[in-house]
């Protein structure tokens, strides 16, 4: 049901709602099941800069990364190990970042605006609605289940943003110095021209027949290549609302009605890429003005006058909300290229330039009328999937089987009689048309003769499955498969044979003979391959095949397993980085830059909880996931 109620009305909510179960019912067991101790969720874990950071935000945030790495570790991950992991202290040092981060902006004085704190709230993803667009209801519905007021949440983002400030101004001047970026980038864009040669395994043809000694050892030694994997046989029934929306029936009505309600979404403001001068006087900006009406550009103007450069002025696409009001009308009053007379606000003196116009408008009823259909009849659908499904559960809790739940509701049976973790039937050819998310991992997770949970089904829809049988993996008869053993065999006899023959070319161009000398006798096709790289090469040489070219000295050759047989690599040339300004440098410099910010980012944070002063309660954090004690 829990799923279920997830289309309903979001994850995060469910989530929080989970959580909340566990915290409410702990005394009657539920954290004994987890494997949690709940006690002392109201004392304090940790004290940062004279603020408490309570026991249960510790709780839950190390319960949601459990969840999460649940994931991809399997559902038997449990606190014990995260707790080995280093899991429970990450999350702790992570909280203690935060809160003082967040005092050393409030020391500071760094103030977020109300528009601001407005537009993140607007641009989360959870709190839009069907339609895309932010959605209040929802807005309140999860705060409500996470147990926030809508001021306590505006306060607790606005601080977050105020962390996010201080970060980015501490940061935001820090460059890569020259010197280092241009070492770094030497070695890095440094490139090397190769001719290479191909060994396949298949050029060697000469290979003995095994003897029945040869085959019984080798079928002996590699026992996994020739077992059968486990193959289960299921029984399955899926809810799809794309396909349930398609037989929905919507009233004209209720799209005209549903249109009106979305009338916001199918509207577009109209933007302006716009320049401007800021200017401290008015007889400057009239000076400005009366430059660029004698011919000189507005940049050139902005330059010379205001010495401001194009980065300053240049404010690029915006709507009448992003400029201050003093501004905005005279803004979008002006024609496309045209300069305006210079406006008074309380920065200054402003001279705008409207540089190109984006018309707004409203998109017309019929021009959306399938969409806003098509919209209401997937919410129909959603709606129908959480009522069939609920039916579908209280069947089976009657005692009936899903074949038997299924057929009283109208809903298709599906059945597969051999199917194998990969996906593969017993041919070894991939099941197509499965149900979407982790179907395989339900069906082999689900025990012999036993239905699975309602399962999300990708982000529309639920499958259910019972394994009807299992196979377990049997190791095949070695007379069934005894042609199978010989070619494997033969496989490896080649393969040693193809880089036994990749040896010899190697230690010939040691001697001094070129790879082009000796392709005819060798058999093989020269092909240069020019400007490989350190990293990031795709084709005939590898970035293993590279790493080795990069030792070798002009006239020498390496080797490596490509694909089925092995590349003989001899170095040509060497060419040095380019020298000066470029695409490359430019992009080493920024990353550069961006560890250098992260850098500094980490020591602010090392320096404000300095500043704040850390208390941590050692003994609250043991007492909140340490070992159960058993009853005596």
């Amino acid at each position: 049901m829990l799923l279920l109620m997830r289309k309903r009305i979001g994850s995060v909510i469910i989530k929080v709602f989970v959580v909340l179960l566990v915290l409410g019912f702990g005394a009657w067991g539920v954290q004994d099941m987890l494997g949690y101790q709940v006690g002392g969720g109201s004392g304090g874990v940790a004290e940062v800069g004279g603020e408490v950071l309570p026991a249960r935000a510790l709780y839950q945030d190390v319960y949601s990364e459990v969840n999460r790495m649940r994931q991809f570790l399997g559902n038997s991950f449990n606190i014990e190990q995260a707790q080995q992991l280093g899991v429970i202290d990450s999350v702790l040092q992570r909280q203690i970042n935060a809160a003082a981060t967040r005092k050393g902006a409030m020391d500071l004085g760094v103030a977020i605006s109300d528009r601001l704190v407005r537009n993140a709230i607007v641009d989360q993803p959870m709190f839009r609605g069907l339609a895309g667009n932010f959605d209040r209801e929802r807005f309140q519905q999860i705060l409500q289940s996470n147990g926030l007021t809508e001021e306590a949440y505006v306060a607790r983002l606005r601080e977050d943003l105020m962390t996010q400030q201080l970060m980015k101004t501490v940061s935001a001047g820090v460059v890569a110095p020259g010197r280092w970026v241009d070492r770094v980038h030497r070695y890095q864009e440094e490139t090397r021209d190769v001719e290479t040669v191909f060994v396949p395994d298949a050029s060697i043809t000469h290979v003995s027949e095994p003897s029945d000694t040869d085959l019984r050892k080798y079928f002996d030694d590699n026992k996994e290549i020739f077992t059968a994997p486990e193959y289960r046989a299921l029984t399955f029934v899926r809810l799809d609302a794309a396909d349930l929306a398609k037989e929905m029936e919507v009233a004209e009505e209720d799209v005209q009605t549903s249109y009106d309600e979305r009338l916001d979404e199918f509207t577009t403001e109209e933007r302006r890429a716009v320049r401007q001068m800021l200017l401290s006087d008015e007889a400057e900006a009239k000076k400005v003005i009366s430059q660029i009406q004698g011919g000189k550009s507005f940049l050139n103007a902005a330059k010379e006058i205001a010495k401001q450069d194009k980065a300053t002025i240049e404010l690029g696409d915006v709507t009448r909300e992003d400029l201050l009001p003093d501004i905005a009308e005279a803004v979008f009053a002006l024609a496309k290229d045209a300069v305006s007379v210079p406006i008074k606000s309380s920065l200054g003196w402003h001279v705008m330039q409207v540089v190109n116009v984006v018309p707004g408008g409203t998109k017309s009823f019929e021009e959306v009328r399938d969409q806003v259909k098509n919209d209401l009849a997937f919410q129909k659908a959603i709606d129908a999937i959480f009522d069939l499904s609920n039916r579908f559960e209280d069947e089976l809790g009657g005692g009936a089987s899903i074949s038997e739940a299924a057929g009283r509701l109208g809903l298709k049976v599906e059945k597969l009689a051999v199917i194998d973790q990969a996906g593969n039937d017993a041919n070894g050819m991939a099941v197509t048309n499965l149900p979407v998310g982790n179907f395989l991992a339900t069906a082999f997770d689900t025990e012999e003769g036993e239905d699975s949970a309602m399962t999300e089904a990708g982000e529309d829809g639920f499958y259910i499955l019972h394994v009807d049988g299992v196979t377990p993996p049997t190791l095949r008869i070695f007379d069934t498969v005894r042609a199978d053993v010989t070619a494997a065999w033969k496989a490896v006899k080649r393969r040693e044979g193809a880089k036994a023959f990749a040896a010899v070319i190697v230690g010939a161009v040691a001697d001094g003979r070129k790879l082009v000398d000796g392709a005819a006798e060798w058999r093989v096709e020269v092909k240069p391959v020019d400007g490989v790289r350190r990293r990031g090469n795709r084709g005939d040489v590898n970035d293993a095949l590279a790493a080795k070219v990069f030792k070798l000295k002009p006239g020498h050759a390496a080797m490596e397993r490509i694909g089925e047989g092995f590349r003989v690599a001899a170095l040509k040339k060497v060419h040095a980085a380019p020298l000066g300004p470029s695409e490359s440098r430019k992009e080493m410099a920024e990353q550069l830059t961006q560890s250098l910010r992260q850098d500094l980012d980490t020591q602010l944070v090392a320096a404000l909880r300095e500043g704040a002063g850390v208390n941590i309660n050692r003994q609250a954090v043991d007492a909140l996931f340490g070992e159960r004690q058993n009853p005596q």
